[in-house]
């Protein structure tokens, strides 16, 4: 929470409680393109669903994709560099990742929910304080309520109360997570690429 024992009745100067919706120009989910899965391609536009998003990693392995068209008709829900992906139905409620730009252009179905900050500065700020403790907590117990489904809905996302540092604070923190985060995606791509070129070993060599 960028201090040790930070109290939200006494925050520093210039810091204050918030909302996502406070922060956000888009928070939305997407829908299942027409034909359903037996539709999805091999190549095409790549469709994320829950099971590629996790806590800081996207998982490419069972990246479905559709074609121009089904992406056409989900164009409101297109994804963009850097958008933050959240899980929002199932038990993956609350997994949350940053899109991979290697893999747009993008669509998202119903199950994700893309969260874009009104400043692109804010993006990695905010997908740290989603993934934090306590607002996971918060946001699990809100997909827990009134339904028998675990699901999160755009109003409670968009009501979910985060902290806001100062903008040199949140800028500074941007700068210095953006490159972690870039070298773990890097280093992800490179086990993938070492996990299939040991597949293909395998097969050559009959195993």
């Amino acid at each position: 929470m960028f201090v040790d024992g930070i109290d939200v009745e006494n925050l520093p100067e210039g810091w204050r409680m918030g909302t996502l919706g406070d922060v956000c120009s888009k928070i939305g989910s997407g829908s299942t393109p027409k034909g359903g899965k037996d539709s999805y391609l091999r190549e095409g536009i790549s469709l994320i669903r829950s099971m590629n998003v996790f806590d800081y990693y996207f998982e490419r392995e069972k990246l479905a994709h559709i074609t121009e068209s089904q992406a056409k008709a989900l164009g409101s829900i297109t994804v963009q560099d850097e958008d933050i992906l959240l899980n929002i139905i199932g038990a993956s409620v609350g997994r949350c990742c940053m899109v991979p730009s290697d893999i747009l252009p993008a669509r998202v179905n119903q199950h994700v929910m893309i969260i874009r900050a009104k400043e692109a500065y804010c993006q990695y700020f905010l997908l740290f304080q989603i993934n934090n403790e306590n607002t996971k907590r918060e946001l699990l117990t809100a997909s827990e309520s009134g339904s028998t489904r675990e699901a999160l809905t755009k109003g409670e996302v968009e009501m979910q109360k985060i902290l806001i540092p100062t903008l040199d604070t949140i800028k500074s923190f941007n700068d210095k997570t953006k490159i972690l985060c870039d070298s773990i995606s890097l280093k992800s791509q490179e086990n993938e690429i070492l996990i299939e070129m040991l597949s293909l070993l395998m097969v050559e060599i009959g195993m």
